[in-house]
């Protein structure tokens, strides 16, 4: 029998499997498989599916059944299914070992993929293949390791960052590299990066600058202190920048007072900086400015609620309490 009729003959026995373990499950089982179906026949599209299954809130049984098709597809769709994986990102062990598996593929992308998978699950088992990743030849898995790497936010990371960055030919994937530094949370690193606020480049400045704010250094405050007090916009607009990603303990000093700055650009960006880091009363603040704003204005808050995901539920009962609906 050829390979591509025995594949076809596979993937009817899994939709096949499918079907019938969705006929035991609720309603939203039965839907989920429905779209793992027409997923793997090529009749939805991965945004569709992916946006489908979460609605649904059956992320954990499609990911089961994602980890059970990856060794079988073909490596066209065995692309597409670790993508899919990715955007569900469910922490589950057997996740995790496809991630890693693929991490070692001779497939740039799927590597590539597999260093966004573990760092969307906050992979543990992931730090050291990622760190090793930082060696690779190839731009794109050097890149996408350091990126997951900043996500999982392990201290040991923090250094292998440091020193990838020193040698890095890339400047973005270098400033990059040292922000993830900073997201480590490897306080010891504080004095390098503190160093690094001398360097001839303002772009790498910026990036040391951020990476002490995410772990709290005074140097931090005094430097967006600096940037705040200039007559420029856009470097006021970096000062704000630079508390992306920081918990609303460390930012809520420099940012809250913000909130009654005239640009309503530099307000609603703290804002949301505030409520990724944990403040909840600026998730009510943003919803009801933008509720106030007028024309135009009213885009600069939604485009920052709209990177909250907020839900019209959510939206309708901050402004029911606030007496705007």
């Amino acid at each position: 029998m050829l390979p591509s009729l025995r594949m076809k003959r596979w993937l009817v026995v899994l939709i096949l499997c499918m079907a019938s373990f969705a006929a035991a499950r609720p309603n939203t089982g039965v839907e989920a498989a429905k779209v793992l179906d027409q997923f793997f026949q090529g009749t939805m599209a991965l945004n569709a599916a992916v946006n489908r299954v979460q609605f649904l809130g059956e992320e954990r049984y499609v990911a089961s059944e994602l980890v059970l098709a990856v060794r079988r597809v073909n490596p066209k769709m065995r692309a597409q299914v670790l993508e899919f994986l990715v955007s569900l990102a469910v922490r589950d062990g057997e996740v995790e070992r496809v991630f890693l598996r693929a991490l070692g593929s001779d497939d740039v992308g799927e590597v590539m993929t597999a260093a966004r998978g573990l760092g969307r699950i906050k992979s543990n088992d992931g730090v050291k293949p990622l760190i090793a990743l930082l060696a690779n030849p190839v731009l794109g898995p050097r890149r996408e390791a350091a990126r997951a790497l900043g996500e999982i936010g392990k201290p040991a990371a923090a250094a292998p960052l440091l020193k990838a960055a020193k040698s890095e030919t890339d400047f973005d994937l270098k400033l990059l590299m040292i922000t993830a530094a900073g997201r480590s949370g490897d306080k010891k690193q504080i004095p390098a990066f503190e160093a690094l606020l001398k360097d001839d480049s303002e772009s790498t400045r910026l990036a040391s600058a951020q990476a002490l704010c995410l772990l709290g250094a005074p140097k931090c405050a005094q430097f967006a202190a600096r940037l705040l007090a200039s007559a420029d916009k856009n470097e006021r607009f970096q000062a704000v920048m630079l508390f992306e990603g920081a918990s609303a303990k460390i930012s809520s000093a420099t940012l809250t007072p913000l909130l009654q700055d005239p640009s309503d650009k530099l307000r609603a960006r703290a804002a949301r900086i505030l409520v990724q880091g944990g403040d909840a009363k600026g998730l009510e603040w943003l919803v009801i400015e933008s509720a106030k704003a007028k024309g135009e204005m009213r885009l600069i808050y939604e485009d920052e609620l709209e990177k909250l995901r907020i839900t019209d539920e959510q939206r309708q009962a901050i402004l029911k309490k606030a007496g705007l609906q």
